[in-house]
């Protein structure tokens, strides 16, 4: 099979396009032919060694955490799955593997069954940007109706997805984004839009109950004032500082400071499964690629080009 891999940490340079042996379920796995993968910037974070603080994965590794396709074959102690449905979910990158393969293998806390009125593309966007997204808002900050959220990137993956979860909670939403996404970002269930080239949303008098840095632009200590009393700070972007000063300001303050970091489960996957059915999140696709062109599609969102997913067309088994 096809994979994209990289044997040492670098620049989109080290990613190469492999022919590799297929993996096989092992207990409790299910092997799935995967027709899309996405990506995502902690992609090309750990294909940096960026987050050495959390780990790195071994090599060679494969790039990708998410994916959609097929089930192919059902390890054994398996049940409630067969070879045909189809499935998307996100892998951990830590053992080198990855989405961005013709056939993955994955356990089935990693994977949920694709709602039959969701694309695989569609489904291949959900884990890691809008169940970040997700978690952060409702199980972290408890996010209600009627309260106020600010959300920082909000025409980007994790962003927009957090503008219409944020939405269809009942909040008042708040994005912050460039002049080219303003329409955008408003047509997606966002009450007021703040242009960060014309403003800088720090310069207004308004409070929130939650700020979600989705950006990673900003830390808690410059954004505390701008929070209610019990406010609470996300950052999708966290430094190994953000860390080390969290539990201390948690420990002195009301507000809290989370420097956020996902937890894939199952639970979560069919949650996003249900909210893409029902037509609560409609991820962003800013571009399509083939398995050949994720070394250029990682390097154009390391610049900040991409707003929006990545999808990666890998073997053609598209469903709408």
């Amino acid at each position: 099979m096809h994979a994209v891999m990289f044997e040492r940490f670098g620049g989109a340079e080290v990613l190469q396009l492999r022919e590799i042996a297929e993996p096989r379920p092992e207990a409790g796995q299910l092997q799935v032919k995967v027709s899309f993968a996405s990506l995502n910037p902690v992609d090309f974070k750990l294909r940096e060694g960026l987050f050495a603080f959390i780990g790195k994965p071994r090599r060679p590794a494969i790039t990708g955490k998410d994916f959609a396709g097929r089930i192919s074959a059902i390890g054994t102690g398996v049940s409630g799955f067969e070879v045909g449905q189809r499935v998307f979910g996100s892998l951990d990158p830590m053992p080198g593997t990855g989405s961005c393969a013709e056939t993955i293998v994955a356990g089935l806390d990693r994977l949920a069954l694709t709602p039959e009125n969701v694309s695989d593309e569609i489904a291949a966007c959900l884990p890691v940007a809008s169940g970040t997204a997700l978690q952060a808002l409702t199980t972290i900050a408890g996010l209600r109706a009627g309260q106020r959220v600010l959300i920082t990137g909000a025409s980007g993956g994790v962003g927009s997805s957090a503008v219409q979860i944020a939405h269809s909670l009942g909040a008042h939403v708040v994005g912050v984004c460039s002049t080219a996404n303003v329409e955008y970002v408003r047509s997606i269930g966002a009450d007021e839009v703040i242009d960060y080239r014309v403003g800088d949303w720090r310069a207004r008098s308004e409070t929130y109950d939650v700020i979600f840095d989705a950006a990673g632009k900003s830390s808690y200590f410059a954004s505390h004032r701008f929070l209610t009393p019990a406010g609470c700070y996300l950052n999708t972007f966290p430094t190994p500082l953000m860390f080390l000063t969290a539990p201390c300001v948690n420990l002195l303050s009301r507000q809290r400071c989370v420097p956020f970091m996902l937890k894939t489960s199952r639970a979560q996957l069919d949650e996003l499964g249900r909210l893409a059915s029902n037509g609560v999140l409609r991820p962003r696709i800013a571009q399509t690629v083939e398995l050949d062109g994720v070394a250029e599609a990682q390097r154009a969102m390391a610049a900040g080009r991409v707003h929006g997913k990545v999808c990666v067309r890998v073997t053609g088994q598209a469903t709408t």
